[in-house]
C-alpha cells in the first residue's frame, strides 16, 4: 500500500518543506563561512547542501506519485520552508554551525515522526520506507560532521 490519506499527505509536504529550508540554509552558510578554517567549512556546507538535492527530488516525486502534481504547489511548499526558517530566526539561532546542527536534529525528529505515523496508518510503501530510512542515515552523517566541527572549534 502507499500513502493516500490527507494527514499523510500533510506530513510528507511538511517534510518536503523542511528539506527545502535546510537545503537553502546550508547553501547560504556555504557562502557565509569565514575565519581560519573557512575553506574546509565552505566544503562541509557544500557537501551538506549538494547531498540534499537528490533527496528533495526523490521525496517530491514520491508525493506527486501518491497525490498528483498539484500537491507540490510551489508557493505552499516555499511557505512551509519560510515558516521553518523564520522559527530559527525568531529563536536567535544565528551561528552557522549551531543552526545547521539544530536543523539537522530537527530533521531527524521529523523523519522519525513521519515514518512512525505513516507506518502506523498502514500506508507505508517499501519505496517510501527505504527513502525515509536513507534520508535519516544520510542526515545522521550530517549531525556527526557538524558535531565534530563544533567540537574542533571549542563551541
Amino acid at each position: 500500500m502507499e500513502p493516500s490519506n490527507q494527514p499523510n499527505k500533510d506530513l510528507l509536504l511538511q517534510l518536503l518543506g523542511i528539506f527545502r529550508a535546510i537545503h537553502m540554509s546550508h547553501w547560504t552558510a556555504h557562502w557565509q563561512v569565514k575565519g581560519t578554517p573557512s575553506y574546509g567549512d565552505h566544503l562541509l556546507f557544500q557537501r551538506l547542501y549538494e547531498g540534499m538535492v537528490e533527496e528533495i527530488d526523490d521525496l517530491g516525486e514520491k508525493i506527486v506519485s501518491y497525490y498528483g502534481s498539484e500537491s507540490v504547489a510551489l508557493t505552499a511548499n516555499i511557505g512551509i520552508a519560510h515558516d521553518f526558517l523564520s522559527a530559527y530566526d525568531s529563536r536567535g539561532v544565528y551561528d552557522l554551525y549551531q543552526r545547521a546542527l539544530q536543523m539537522e536534529l530537527h530533521l531527524q525528529k521529523a523523519l522519525s515522526h513521519v515514518y512512525e505515523v505513516i507506518k502506523e496508518s498502514g500506508e507505508m510503501s517499501l519505496g517510501l520506507d527505504d527513502a525515509l530510512m536513507s534520508f535519516a542515515n544520510a542526515h545522521e552523517t550530517a549531525v556527526f560532521l557538524l558535531r565534530q566541527r563544533l567540537r574542533h572549534s571549542g563551541e
